[in-house]
């Protein structure tokens, strides 16, 4: 008796890995862009100098929301452009930062 491999019959061949597809790549890609840009936004309220104080401040302003929404658009580009080239793990680790930066804005 033939034992037959089917796995290519249901699509459960290996997939291979490509460069720079690892979660913590993207988790840590995304804050370091959303940082970037709410310092660049916030202007004089930020430095990276005291870092947790200036945080902290800008937290407190009335226009964090809105510092917060587009300082998360260069982590929606780059997801976009994770996705599109197939990088699932590190498109993983965009969103999980993504959707904890949202937190903050809803708190």
């Amino acid at each position: 008796m033939e034992i037959l491999d089917n796995s290519d019959q249901f699509g459960m061949d290996q997939i291979e890995k490509k460069s720079f597809d690892n979660f913590f790549l993207g988790l840590f890609l995304s804050v370091l862009m959303t940082l970037i840009v709410m310092s660049l936004l916030a202007g004089r309220a930020f430095s990276f100098g005291n870092l947790e104080e200036s945080l902290i401040k800008v937290y407190h302003s009335s226009n964090f929301p809105n510092y917060m929404i587009a300082s998360l658009f260069p982590s929606m580009f780059v997801f976009f452009f994770f996705y599109k080239t197939e990088r699932w793990q590190s498109a993983k680790g965009l969103i999980v930062s993504v959707l904890l930066s949202m937190v903050l804005i809803v708190i």
